[in-house]
């Protein structure tokens, strides 16, 4: 892809109002009157594709990273981050763990998986990136989003793995990928190799931007497609394409889907928001929305496949922080809408979202929604009442802007980052840069 920039009371519709932020410098910005009291964040950057990020790992094929997921307490495995074509495997970065071996980030035998339909190419010549990772909570011995025929090589021979994946990859060239550890006899092999593509709906003008499986180990796989028919995609534990269930874009203004039936909503059309990514944290769902538009040079009643109408850093600040270019809602496990967040024009392409554990800080639970455009900040929201509390700040007291930030995921404080660090991912200078960090609350 190439871009120009690039609660609690969840029965009721509520409004929100809503942002996104992250830097690799800080920023100037108009803080809110209020700023709250000791907001002050530690940035540190972990992996990156250039020396000058001062990160202790720099890997040249970490081009515009994206996707980030990881494995819940208890179930070992690693941060997968996924850039350009390679999925990047990190563990540890747990600085409150008694066990050493586990404090500092570090690599071991599984250290990158390559993705078909994707590559660390930055120019027009690229076949497509990494977007959305998601982790599969099922049985690696279930029929649940399987996998078969993975290659790998052992000690020098080549095995073919087969099982239920554990991870889950969407490109924006429209494919859907996967990768298993299961080997014939039934032993777990965590080794570098290729990931299997599952699905492919380049043909169909897809253009996949974010994934996420349905709540409490569901068996639905849910895409954000931003292509040529942008909407949210839904995909059976066999990887069929099926009718969506619920999701009704809230912000479409075309014609009615089906007069007949006015639930279903109306037609996205070009200048709407769009869904950009979903995401579920714990048993709630989250899909955020930026402005699509029609190509330059083309039918006005078409959309430009896979790029955002969003404002830079300047034009961002011109408006006084306050882009409009992009929404968020937040729907319950069957894609019913629960709320509406009321971002008071302050996004602009939203991407990554999380909420925030009760020991963040002064921004401990609250929602954070992260601008991939723009200066890149990230915005955090009361989740009881859906107000604005303010951006997060670093150790000077500005609002943190990462250039091109994407992903956001707390660790799993065991073997897997710290819990209450905030991870995110980024793609710096137009996404021909990756950058892999994290966020904690100064002491």
């Amino acid at each position: 892809m190439t871009t120009t920039c690039s609660g609690a009371a969840r029965a009721a519709v509520l409004t929100l109002t809503l942002s996104v932020a992250v830097a690799c410098s800080t920023t100037d910005s108009t803080e809110p009157a209020d700023a709250m009291s000791g907001n002050r964040y530690v940035q540190t950057n972990l992996a990156a594709n250039s020396d000058e990020y001062g990160a202790p790992f720099t890997f040249p094929a970490m081009v515009n990273a994206w996707g980030i997921a990881n494995r819940p307490k208890g179930a070992g495995g690693h941060f997968w981050v996924g850039a350009g074509g390679t999925s990047f495997q990190f563990v540890g970065d747990v600085s409150a763990s008694p066990d050493p071996a586990v404090q500092k980030l570090s690599q071991d035998g599984l250290r990158e998986v390559t993705v078909p339909g994707a590559d660390s190419n930055t120019t027009d010549a690229s076949i497509g990136k990494i977007t959305g990772v998601v982790f599969n909570p099922a049985p690696i011995t279930s029929n649940v989003f399987t996998v078969g025929d993975q290659p790998v090589t052992v000690d020098g021979r080549e095995q073919m793995l087969t099982g239920s994946s554990r991870f889950i990859f969407a490109t924006d060239s429209g494919t859907l990928s996967a990768w298993t550890e299961q080997a014939p006899d039934g032993q777990i092999v965590r080794r570098d190799g290729p990931a299997k593509e599952v699905f492919n709906g380049a043909d169909q003008g897809m253009a996949f931007f974010g994934l996420a499986i349905s709540p409490a180990g569901g068996e639905t796989l849910w895409a954000a497609d931003f292509g040529n028919s942008p909407q949210i995609r839904q995909f059976t534990k066999d990887w069929t394409l099926v009718p969506t269930q619920g999701f009704t874009n809230p912000f479409a203004t075309g014609a009615p889907v089906d007069p007949a039936d006015p639930a279903k909503g109306r037609q996205t059309r070009p200048g709407d928001p769009a869904p950009f990514n979903i995401a579920t944290v714990g048993d709630r769902v989250f899909v955020t929305y930026a402005v699509t538009k029609s190509p330059e040079d083309g039918d006005p009643n078409t959309f430009d496949a896979g790029e955002e109408e969003s404002l830079d850093k300047d034009q961002e600040a011109a408006t006084a922080d306050t882009p409009a270019k992009g929404k968020i809602a937040e729907f319950d496990a069957s894609g019913n809408l629960a709320r509406v967040f009321d971002d008071g024009g302050r996004l602009n392409a939203p991407w990554g979202v999380a909420v925030a554990p009760n020991d963040f800080g002064p921004l401990s639970s609250t929602v954070l929604v992260a601008n991939f455009a723009g200066a890149g900040r990230i915005l955090a929201f009361d989740d009881a009442t859906g107000e604005f509390v303010d951006y997060i700040h670093d150790t000077d007291g500005n609002p943190i802007g990462i250039e091109g930030i994407w992903g956001l995921l707390f660790g799993n404080g065991e073997s897997l980052g710290d819990s209450n660090a905030l991870y995110f991912t980024a793609g710096p200078k137009d996404e021909e840069d990756g950058l892999f960090g994290s966020l904690r609350a100064q002491n």
